[in-house]
Protein backbone atom coordinates (compact mmCIF):
# COMPACT_ATOMS: atom_id res chain seq x y z
CA UNK A 1 0.00 0.00 0.00
CA UNK A 2 0.79 3.32 -0.90
CA UNK A 3 1.97 5.89 1.53
CA UNK A 4 -0.44 8.42 1.96
CA UNK A 5 0.09 11.90 2.65
CA UNK A 6 -3.56 12.90 4.95
CA UNK A 7 -3.61 16.86 4.00
CA UNK A 8 -3.46 15.47 -0.03
CA UNK A 9 -6.05 13.03 0.79
CA UNK A 10 -8.79 14.84 2.45
CA UNK A 11 -7.96 18.26 -0.23
CA UNK A 12 -9.19 15.65 -3.30
CA UNK A 13 -11.90 14.27 -1.38
CA UNK A 14 -12.90 17.81 -0.91
CA UNK A 15 -12.54 18.82 -4.57
CA UNK A 16 -16.15 17.92 -6.85
CA UNK A 17 -16.63 17.71 -10.32
CA UNK A 18 -16.39 21.15 -12.71
CA UNK A 19 -17.80 20.05 -15.63
CA UNK A 20 -21.12 18.59 -16.58
CA UNK A 21 -20.29 15.25 -15.89
CA UNK A 22 -19.76 14.64 -19.78
CA UNK A 23 -16.70 12.31 -19.22
CA UNK A 24 -16.65 9.88 -16.38
CA UNK A 25 -14.44 7.09 -15.33
CA UNK A 26 -16.08 3.98 -16.11
CA UNK A 27 -13.20 0.63 -15.65
CA UNK A 28 -10.45 0.39 -13.58
CA UNK A 29 -7.89 -2.50 -13.56
CA UNK A 30 -5.70 -1.86 -10.69
CA UNK A 31 -4.78 -5.33 -9.84
CA UNK A 32 -4.37 -7.69 -12.99
CA UNK A 33 -3.19 -10.90 -12.80
CA UNK A 34 -0.35 -9.87 -14.64
CA UNK A 35 2.80 -8.48 -13.73
CA UNK A 36 2.85 -5.39 -12.48
CA UNK A 37 6.25 -4.49 -12.35
CA UNK A 38 8.97 -4.61 -9.62
CA UNK A 39 11.49 -2.35 -7.49
CA UNK A 40 14.92 -2.47 -8.30
CA UNK A 41 16.58 -5.79 -5.97
CA UNK A 42 19.42 -7.99 -5.93
CA UNK A 43 21.77 -5.51 -8.18
CA UNK A 44 18.76 -5.52 -10.96
CA UNK A 45 17.06 -2.79 -11.68
CA UNK A 46 13.19 -1.72 -11.23
CA UNK A 47 10.73 -2.29 -13.92
CA UNK A 48 7.98 -0.64 -14.46
CA UNK A 49 4.46 -1.37 -14.03
CA UNK A 50 2.72 -1.53 -17.39
CA UNK A 51 -0.28 -3.58 -17.20
CA UNK A 52 -2.67 -1.21 -15.14
CA UNK A 53 -4.93 1.19 -17.11
CA UNK A 54 -8.05 3.24 -16.25
CA UNK A 55 -11.25 3.25 -19.20
CA UNK A 56 -12.98 6.81 -19.84
CA UNK A 57 -16.49 6.67 -21.05
CA UNK A 58 -18.61 9.86 -22.83
CA UNK A 59 -22.04 10.00 -21.72
CA UNK A 60 -22.75 13.45 -24.18
CA UNK A 61 -23.80 13.33 -27.62
CA UNK A 62 -20.27 15.81 -28.33
CA UNK A 63 -16.72 15.00 -28.85
CA UNK A 64 -14.30 16.00 -26.33
CA UNK A 65 -11.19 17.25 -26.17
CA UNK A 66 -8.75 15.11 -24.07
CA UNK A 67 -5.96 17.66 -24.60
CA UNK A 68 -3.57 18.50 -21.73
CA UNK A 69 -6.40 16.18 -19.01
CA UNK A 70 -4.54 14.27 -16.46
CA UNK A 71 -5.19 11.32 -13.90
CA UNK A 72 -3.80 12.39 -10.61
CA UNK A 73 -3.99 10.73 -6.85
CA UNK A 74 -2.61 11.21 -3.56
CA UNK A 75 0.89 10.86 -4.62
CA UNK A 76 0.48 13.02 -7.41
CA UNK A 77 -0.40 13.52 -11.71
CA UNK A 78 0.73 11.90 -14.78
CA UNK A 79 2.02 13.87 -17.51
CA UNK A 80 -0.69 15.37 -19.44
CA UNK A 81 -2.93 13.77 -22.92
CA UNK A 82 -1.54 15.27 -26.15
CA UNK A 83 -3.15 18.10 -27.91
CA UNK A 84 -4.80 15.55 -30.01
CA UNK A 85 -6.21 13.01 -28.04
CA UNK A 86 -10.35 13.41 -28.16
CA UNK A 87 -13.02 11.19 -26.60
CA UNK A 88 -16.37 11.05 -29.13
CA UNK A 89 -19.93 10.92 -28.22
CA UNK A 90 -20.57 7.71 -26.80
CA UNK A 91 -17.11 6.05 -27.34
CA UNK A 92 -14.82 5.03 -24.55
CA UNK A 93 -11.17 5.38 -24.68
CA UNK A 94 -8.32 3.46 -22.14
CA UNK A 95 -5.56 5.47 -20.48
CA UNK A 96 -1.98 3.22 -19.91
CA UNK A 97 1.35 3.61 -18.07
CA UNK A 98 3.73 5.29 -20.22
CA UNK A 99 5.87 2.86 -20.62
CA UNK A 100 3.65 0.49 -22.07
CA UNK A 101 2.39 0.88 -25.90
CA UNK A 102 -1.23 1.27 -28.09
CA UNK A 103 0.17 -1.73 -29.78
CA UNK A 104 1.34 -4.40 -27.13
CA UNK A 105 -2.50 -3.10 -25.26
CA UNK A 106 -3.83 -3.93 -28.33
CA UNK A 107 -2.33 -7.23 -29.01
CA UNK A 108 -3.63 -8.02 -25.38
CA UNK A 109 -6.90 -7.03 -25.46
CA UNK A 110 -7.62 -6.08 -29.37
CA UNK A 111 -8.07 -3.93 -32.23
CA UNK A 112 -9.86 -1.08 -32.59
CA UNK A 113 -9.46 0.26 -28.67
CA UNK A 114 -8.49 3.69 -28.99
CA UNK A 115 -5.17 3.66 -26.23
CA UNK A 116 -3.38 7.17 -24.83
CA UNK A 117 -0.33 5.97 -22.76
CA UNK A 118 0.42 8.35 -20.56
CA UNK A 119 3.71 9.21 -18.56
CA UNK A 120 4.40 9.77 -14.54
CA UNK A 121 2.27 6.71 -14.15
CA UNK A 122 5.14 3.93 -12.50
CA UNK A 123 8.11 5.55 -11.00
CA UNK A 124 7.11 9.26 -10.20
CA UNK A 125 3.71 11.07 -10.18
CA UNK A 126 1.10 8.60 -9.97
CA UNK A 127 3.05 6.43 -8.74
CA UNK A 128 0.76 3.44 -9.61
CA UNK A 129 -3.27 2.81 -8.37
CA UNK A 130 -3.00 0.99 -4.91
CA UNK A 131 -4.15 -2.86 -5.06
CA UNK A 132 -5.45 -2.41 -1.06
CA UNK A 133 -7.33 0.56 -1.47
CA UNK A 134 -9.00 2.21 1.36
CA UNK A 135 -11.31 5.34 1.88
CA UNK A 136 -8.23 7.48 1.65
CA UNK A 137 -6.09 5.46 -0.98
CA UNK A 138 -6.82 5.22 -3.83
CA UNK A 139 -8.93 8.52 -5.08
CA UNK A 140 -8.32 8.42 -8.96
CA UNK A 141 -9.38 11.78 -9.93
CA UNK A 142 -9.41 12.80 -13.55
CA UNK A 143 -8.50 16.69 -14.36
CA UNK A 144 -9.03 18.94 -17.60
CA UNK A 145 -6.01 21.19 -19.11
CA UNK A 146 -7.53 23.95 -16.25
CA UNK A 147 -7.65 22.02 -13.63
CA UNK A 148 -10.78 21.54 -13.03
CA UNK A 149 -12.26 18.00 -11.83
CA UNK A 150 -13.87 16.55 -14.33
CA UNK A 151 -14.44 12.86 -12.23
CA UNK A 152 -12.82 10.81 -9.45
CA UNK A 153 -13.86 7.76 -8.11
CA UNK A 154 -12.15 6.64 -4.48
CA UNK A 155 -12.29 3.41 -4.70
CA UNK A 156 -12.11 0.59 -2.29
CA UNK A 157 -12.06 -3.21 -2.00
CA UNK A 158 -14.43 -3.59 1.32
CA UNK A 159 -17.75 -2.48 1.99
CA UNK A 160 -20.17 -2.29 -0.51
CA UNK A 161 -17.20 -2.32 -3.34
CA UNK A 162 -16.14 -5.75 -5.22
CA UNK A 163 -13.14 -7.63 -3.90
CA UNK A 164 -9.66 -7.49 -5.54
CA UNK A 165 -9.17 -11.12 -4.78
CA UNK A 166 -8.35 -13.41 -6.91
CA UNK A 167 -6.63 -10.63 -8.48
CA UNK A 168 -7.13 -10.43 -12.55
CA UNK A 169 -10.44 -8.49 -13.23
CA UNK A 170 -11.24 -5.11 -13.20
CA UNK A 171 -13.69 -3.00 -11.80
CA UNK A 172 -16.45 -1.53 -14.16
CA UNK A 173 -19.23 0.80 -13.52
CA UNK A 174 -22.82 -0.91 -14.27
CA UNK A 175 -25.54 0.63 -16.42
CA UNK A 176 -27.79 2.06 -13.86
CA UNK A 177 -24.67 4.15 -12.20
CA UNK A 178 -22.94 5.27 -15.36
CA UNK A 179 -22.87 8.76 -13.80
CA UNK A 180 -20.33 11.05 -12.47
CA UNK A 181 -22.47 10.84 -9.35
CA UNK A 182 -23.60 7.45 -9.88
CA UNK A 183 -19.71 6.00 -10.07
CA UNK A 184 -19.17 6.94 -6.60
CA UNK A 185 -20.33 4.65 -4.94
CA UNK A 186 -19.71 0.88 -4.48
CA UNK A 187 -22.77 -0.57 -4.77
CA UNK A 188 -22.07 0.94 -8.88
CA UNK A 189 -18.79 -1.04 -9.67
CA UNK A 190 -18.65 -4.90 -10.45
CA UNK A 191 -16.07 -7.16 -10.96
CA UNK A 192 -15.32 -8.19 -14.67
CA UNK A 193 -16.43 -11.82 -15.09
CA UNK A 194 -15.41 -13.12 -18.56
CA UNK A 195 -18.64 -13.42 -21.19
CA UNK A 196 -20.62 -10.55 -19.05
CA UNK A 197 -21.46 -7.33 -20.40
CA UNK A 198 -18.35 -6.93 -23.28
CA UNK A 199 -16.02 -8.40 -21.07
CA UNK A 200 -13.43 -11.47 -21.93
CA UNK A 201 -9.77 -12.43 -21.15
CA UNK A 202 -6.94 -11.15 -22.50
CA UNK A 203 -4.68 -12.44 -25.13
CA UNK A 204 -1.52 -13.25 -22.78
CA UNK A 205 1.54 -11.60 -24.66
CA UNK A 206 5.20 -10.33 -23.21
CA UNK A 207 3.98 -7.92 -21.31
CA UNK A 208 0.34 -8.63 -20.47
CA UNK A 209 1.66 -12.30 -19.04
CA UNK A 210 -1.16 -13.24 -16.61
CA UNK A 211 -4.83 -14.16 -16.73
CA UNK A 212 -7.27 -10.99 -16.54
CA UNK A 213 -10.51 -10.03 -17.23
CA UNK A 214 -11.90 -6.89 -18.35
CA UNK A 215 -13.72 -4.77 -21.02
CA UNK A 216 -11.63 -2.16 -22.38
CA UNK A 217 -13.35 0.03 -24.53
CA UNK A 218 -16.25 -1.14 -24.67
CA UNK A 219 -19.08 0.11 -22.15
CA UNK A 220 -22.13 -1.72 -21.57
CA UNK A 221 -25.14 0.70 -21.47
CA UNK A 222 -28.00 -1.76 -20.11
Amino acid sequence: MKNVPILTALMLLWLSPAADGQVIISEIMYNPDSSEGRPARDGEPATPNKTEWVELYNLGEDEVSLAGWVLQDEDGATAPLPDDATIGAGEAVVLIPGDTTAAEFQAAWGDGIKVYPLQDWTRTGLRNLANRPSDTNEIVVLMDAKGLVIDQVNYDDEGAWPSDEPDGPSIYVIPASLSADGNDLGEAWARSVDGERGARGNQPTDVYNGADVGSPGHVATE
